[in-house]
Parts: structure tokens; sequence; C-alpha cells
């Protein structure tokens, strides 16, 4: 082939390459209603909030079924059949006749003066005790020296030498499993948790998952007895038995074969979090949480999809539709599913996860995961129906993508915002705005199109948001951050009554630009200024209210 004939066949590949980043499928009109007919159905009292395990999942999940059955779409779970069965972690189950503390002769209550934590493991050790301090062994501090605790009960303050929060010299030993691995290599039988200067928190007392670690673990409440641990050897008989209480969740995954050499997952999670109880940010007795946006919505925006893509729409791949329970007790489904994956995963091109939708204002959407591809910022350059996106590059979140970032396969979750129904019984249907739910569809529609010109995409490893740590805190404003502001300052959508946002003055649209000496870039400043007080803690509040500043005191 001569140059020439080279060059001008370049030329068109380029200019078909360029029109098809800017194809935009159009929004299906009759969209709207068939999503609120779903979404009024999955977000209704009778389902109970959807919980795994409970009946009412096993009716979602029942109706996602029959609509896969209906659109003729292939069953791709286990055993010929659409469902993935996995275990759910209901709660750890504490058997107070059995787990026991006695400190020389006086024996202790379960609960009110100790409980197990989580890194414990069953059995039962008896000692003497040896006062590591913190359990800090490195080279600008070592707690160990001078003493043998080979064989003995540590007692380890959980806290550090100046606290726990994200300026501490001392944040590479904040971690107390990492602590408590250290004292058993040197030979500890079982650990005694402490918080004397409560400038840490205390162990969580109730949990779902035992991440045992191999020596009885438990944490000391009584503040009477936690003193007299300190520096003084006593003779200890601890034991521990626990058991983790699961039942049935499952992942639905049904196969859209159009003979195309790649596949595209489109994942939802259709569970959430029942009568609230732990998982609720709502003050009130146990009520049902609809959890309409979340995710009833996502889950109604994949059943919409799924209609299209069944119907012969854009062959140029093949779609996997995957469904996703126990999302809300840390992505337990999606987890499941890519460590015991019912597809090979080689032959997917890329995962699109929807993950509250339904709440999309002033055109604002956030995509996460544009970093996990190199191609993503070219496809998503050109205008799509009006969107405002957000481009958040980190493969890494806290939705279902996560588990798919995980395996190097590219992705993308949909996200317009939270706001103050999150995980509280108002979250319901006829607050959903269906309109928006239909763009997205249309979006992805899009996407799918736009990718379908490239010769695959180019998988990259992100580096943004899951390398900034996630600091511990104990204070709080009391006020709900707009995730989808792109700053700078932090915006926030409300502040709630009583708590010390709202008594320093915030309101709705206010943006937050400093708290103390730390400026507000985004919600990771907002953290870390968070981590750095602690209750009581009075400081400057910098905040912007129609483009004034404004200084006032906040009370933690």
């Amino acid at each position: 082939m001569n140059k020439f004939a080279l060059s001008f066949l370049l030329l068109v590949a380029f200019k078909i390459l360029a029109v098809a980043q800017t194809e935009v499928i159009p929004v299906d009109p009759a969209a709207e209603s068939r999503m609120k007919m779903d979404l009024f159905f999955l977000a209704s009292d009778e389902m109970k909030g959807r919980q795994p395990g409970h009946p009412e999942a096993d009716i979602a999940r029942d109706m996602i079924k029959s609509r896969m059955v209906a659109y003729g779409i292939a069953p791709m779970g286990e055993n010929g059949g659409y469902l993935q069965k996995f275990p759910v972690p209901e709660f750890a189950n504490v058997d107070y006749d059995k787990t026991t503390l006695t400190v020389g002769k006086t024996a202790y209550t379960g609960h009110m003066d100790f409980y197990p934590v989580d890194l414990s493991s069953n059995g039962a050790v008896s000692g003497k005790t040896a006062y590591i301090q913190y359990g800090i062994k490195g080279e600008e501090r070592n707690d160990y020296e001078g003493l043998d605790v080979d064989g003995k009960i540590v007692v380890m303050n959980v806290s550090s030498p100046d606290g726990i929060h994200p300026h501490s010299a001392y944040a590479a030993y904040h971690s107390v499993s990492d602590r408590i691995k250290v004292a058993m290599e040197l030979g500890a039988t079982g650990v005694l948790l402490i918080n004397p200067e409560e400038t840490a928190s205390d162990a969580t007392e109730f949990y779902k998952p035992i991440k045992a670690l191999g020596v009885p673990v438990v944490f000391v409440r009584n503040a009477e007895l936690a003193n007299s641990l300190i520096g003084k050897s006593q003779k200890v008989d601890l034991s521990v038995t626990q058991t983790e209480v699961y039942s049935d969740g499952y992942n639905l995954a049904g196969f859209i074969d159009n003979g195309a050499a790649k596949t595209v997952i489109l994942g939802a999670h259709y569970d959430h979090i029942g009568m609230g109880r732990e998982n609720s940010l709502y003050k009130g007795p146990p009520a049902i949480h609809n959890g309409a946006d979340d995710n009833g919505s996502g889950t109604t925006l994949l059943l919409e999809m799924m209609g299209y893509y069944a119907a012969g729409n854009q062959p140029h791949y093949n779609y996997l539709i995957l469904f996703f329970s126990a999302e809300e007790i840390g992505l337990v489904g999606s987890k499941y599913w890519t460590a015991h994956p019912t597809f090979d995963l080689s032959k997917v091109e890329y995962m699109i996860n929807s993950d509250m939708v339904g709440r999309l204002r002033e055109d604002r959407l956030q995509l996460s995961g544009t970093g996990t591809a190199k191609e993503w910022d070219e496809v998503l350059a050109a205008d799509i129906l009006g969107l405002k996106i957000k481009k958040d590059p980190a493969g890494v979140g806290p939705s279902d993508h996560t588990s798919f970032y995980y395996k190097d396969l590219p992705v993308l979750h949909l996200f317009t915002g939270t706001h103050d129904d999150y995980h509280k019984p108002a979250d319901d249907a006829d607050k959903i705005l269906y309109d928006g739910m239909a763009r997205q569809a249309a979006m992805v529609y899009t996407i799918t199109q736009r990718t379908s010109h490239y010769d695959g995409l180019t998988f990259q490893q992100t580096s943004s948001a899951e390398q900034q740590s996630t600091p511990r805190f104990t204070v709080t404003l009391g006020v709900i951050p707009d995730y989808l502001f792109s700053g700078p300052g932090l915006r926030i959508d409300g502040a709630t009554k009583g708590k010390p946002g709202a008594e320093a003055g915030l309101q709705a649209g206010d943006v937050v630009m400093k708290i103390g000496q730390i400026t507000i870039d985004d919600i990771y400043a907002y953290m870390r200024a968070l981590g750095a007080h602690k209750k009581g803690d009075t400081t400057t509040l910098v905040y912007l209210r129609d483009g004034e500043e404004i200084e006032t005191e906040v009370t933690f």
C-alpha cells in the first residue's frame, strides 16, 4: 500500500472514531413510567427494606429473576440457574456463660465490664498480665523494651502516645490488629484492650464477621478495672466463646449472548438495611427503611437497561447482568461473585455499576472510576444529554464496582449524590427523580455505543481516592456533604438540627472553607479536620454563604 493510500485510510478511520465519540442515544420517553412502576414495588413498605436473609429480599430476588426469564436472558448463576447463594454474616453471638474474665479473685460481668472484639478467637487462657502500654515496637519507640511477654496476657492501650488522629506521629501504629499480631509474635497468649485516656474510639462491641487472630481478645469497659491493670502484673483467667450466625444471600446473574468477542458487565445491588438498626442514621425506634434511592434506584435502572440490551440493541457486546445482595454490610455479594465468578472474567471488557442514581439534581452526576481505563476521558469528552459529569478517577469506592476494579477491570460507577434521607425511613419512591434516571439509562447506552468503536479498553490502576487514608474521627458537624461539588471547599446539602454545624449557623448551600487551621479542599481534608478534634473542642469555622465569607466558632 502506498503512503497516500495509507494516510487516506488513517484519516477516514480518525473521522469515523471522532463521529463515534460524539454519538448520543436519545432518552426513551416510556422509560420513566416503567421505572416508576418497578421502584414503587421494590421500595414499598411491604418489602420491609429488602434486608438480606429475610423473606422480602427473596421477593425482590424472585421479581428480578422473573424479569430475566421474561426477557429471554440466559441464566449465568450456579447449577444452570440464575442464582448464586453465599453466606451472609448476621451477627456474632457471644455466649457469656462461657465468655468470662477473672482478675485476681474477682469475676467480672460480660457486656457490663468487658466484651470480646471481632479480632478475638475462641479459647481459654490463664496467666499473668504484662502491661505493654500502646504495644508499639519500632525504631522511634519500643514499648516492649525490658519486657518478656512470652506466655503472658498483655494489656494494651488502644490509643497512641499522642492520640488517634491524622496528624499523629504514630499513625503507622494505629492499627490495633497489627499491634496484637506483634504481641502474638512475641508470645502473648491473650489481650486485654483498655482506653483509659479516651483519646481513641472504644473497640466495637457489636459486629458481624469475626476476624479472629488466634488468641482471645477482649475490651475492658469497666474503667476501675482498666486502670488497675496498668503497670501491675495480676493473675487473669480469660475465656471467649462466640459464633457467627449466617443467613443465605443471593446474587443473580443473567447473560445476553450476542456472539460477541467481549462482554460488558452491568451491575447493581438490590438489598437495603431492613428496619435500620445499626446501619441506620435515623434516631427513632426501628422503622422500615425502604431504600428507594439506595439502591432501589440502581436496581430499577438496571432492570430498565436489561430490557434495552435484551431487545437486541447494540449487539457488538455480550452483556452480563449482575444483581448483588449484601452490599450494605461490606460489598459481601460482589466480593463473593468476583471470588467465585460464574463467568470468565478474561472475556470482560469493563463493568458499570449503578448505586444511588435516583436524585439527579441540577443535571449533576458523579462517575467514579474514570481513571481505570486510558480511554474513559475520551469516551466522556463529548456532551451526553447535557449531564454535568463530575469525574472521579478512583477505582476504589463504597460500592460494588470496587470488587471488579480489584480484578484489574475498568469500571464506572454512577452516583447522583447523597441527601438527608440517606439510610433513613424517609428514602421513599415518591422522592425519586425518574426523568433523571431515564437520562442516565440513555447515558449508559451512549457509553457502550462509543466504546464499541475502540479495540478494547486499556485498564490502568488509579492512585487518587484509595491512597488517601480515611482518618478515624470521633466528632461530627452533623452536615450532609454535597459529594458532587467540585470545590474549593465542601458544600453542604443540609445541617442536622441540634448538631454542631447547625448550632454554628450552617445551612444547606453553605460552603465550608476552613475548620480550625485546616483548609477544606475536599472531603478528605474535611475528614482530617474532624480527626484533629475531639468532643468538647471549640475551634473556628469559616464558610461561604452567597459568596460572603463568614467566620464563627463551632463546639464539637
